[in-house]
């Protein structure tokens, strides 16, 4: 039997929240077994018999959820442990049955198949599930068990170990997601030093070298031609200042965001969510205040359809009216609109278009969907 290979990031990148909603869900999850539980408490065994199924039941319960929750148990154990862990809850579960407890507790092998499902690979567990569902069947048919009966419980077991072994697929991939989202925001960072450290080398490095060599000669010409030394100073005072403003552009330009490389982001951002990206018709001329303001309006977008949407395309369109200029970024996912508060990406960009005398639109398309749109005008 084999054991998905386990990623760091499926269980050291969950936070408090998601751990709090992975506790919340198995607690829903075996609230289903209070009914097996209030079934033992008016059965007819006997109090000793009982009293062990009791303690058999509550070792399953506490062994399904180490087995399920993530970032604790088993999880963090060797394949040997999660295979342990399993055959363990099935002996408890058979174990229960034989002693004579309600057939109630056939719900036990649905919550084993659920486990099976969480931690095994698919075709690991698929075996597991059907051959949970044929045991069932006979142990159906050894009680004397109606066919309906029987088909119920299988159904369940197939149904909920299927969709138990499709959501760890789905946390498998989305623990891949973010992993591969971080990846790229390192990179980006590293390749962004690296063009920094390039502009400053280029723009610094002629600029300190004549600061260098005439200063060398100025306090060589001091003594004997002080005239051709304080001209060679003021040469120096004139390098540093055109040096200095090379920097504040440079810095200046750092701050502002480039079009092309919202869009370049765009696309490798929703590339990584796996959301087709299509950007309709080419990139206009646009002032470079319109530029920024749409550069903005693209990452925000791109940006929530990524976090929010659910979607499996986005759209941007950019144009040129001549008296007002427009940018759209569509998705068809959902059409809730995230509310603006005070601070927020949707709020910003309110302000920015503001400030260009623009506005901003947000809500549902007209095809379904979600849209940004703003709409700035431009100085014919």
């Amino acid at each position: 039997m084999r054991i998905v290979d386990r990623q760091p990031s499926l269980t050291d990148s969950v936070d408090a929240a998601r751990r709090l909603r992975s506790v919340a869900g198995i607690g829903l999850g075996l609230l289903f077994l209070t009914g097996p539980a209030a079934d033992l408490w008016h059965s007819s065994l006997g109090t000793a018999r009982i009293a062990v199924v009791a303690v058999l039941f509550a070792a399953f319960v506490v062994t399904y959820a180490l087995c399920v929750r993530p970032g604790h148990g088993v999880l963090r154990s060797t394949p040997a442990g999660v295979v342990g862990a399993l055959a363990l809850l099935l002996a408890l579960a058979i174990g229960i049955r034989a002693l004579g407890a309600p057939s109630s507790f056939d719900l036990l092998f649905v919550f084993f198949v659920a486990a099976a499902g969480m931690r095994l690979t698919p075709s690991a567990a698929l075996m597991v599930i059907g051959a949970t569902a044929g045991g069932l069947g006979i142990e159906a048919a050894v009680a004397g068990e109606s066919s309906s009966a029987y088909a119920a419980k299988a159904l369940a077991v197939l149904a909920i170990g299927c969709m138990m072994l499709a959501f760890a697929r789905q946390i498998r991939i989305n623990a891949e997601l973010r992993s591969a989202r971080g990846e790229i925001r390192r990179l980006a960072v590293s390749e962004e030093r690296l063009r920094i450290a390039r502009d400053l080398h280029d723009l610094l490095g002629h600029s300190l070298s004549v600061i260098n060599l005439k200063s060398e000669l100025a306090a060589k010409l001091v003594e004997h031609d002080p005239a051709r030394a304080a001209a060679e100073l003021a040469d120096v005072q004139t390098v540093g200042r055109q040096a200095l403003a090379e920097v504040r552009e440079a810095v200046q330009g750092y701050r502002q965001l480039a079009l092309d490389d919202a869009l370049a982001g765009a696309r490798t951002a929703l590339s990584a969510a796996g959301i087709a990206y299509e950007l309709e018709g080419p990139v206009p001329e646009l002032p470079p205040d319109v530029e920024e303001m749409f550069a903005w309006t693209v990452r925000e977008g791109t940006t929530n359809v990524v976090r929010h949407s659910g979607a499996y395309r986005c759209s941007v369109r950019i144009r040129n009216g001549g008296d007002r200029a427009t940018v759209e970024v569509e998705d068809d996912g959902t059409s809730e609109t995230p509310v603006p508060e005070a601070g927020s990406g949707l709020a910003g960009l309110a302000e920015r278009a503001e400030r260009l005398h623009g506005r901003l639109e947000a809500g549902a398309a007209p095809g379904g969907g979600f849209r940004l749109r703003v709409v700035v005008p431009v100085a014919v």
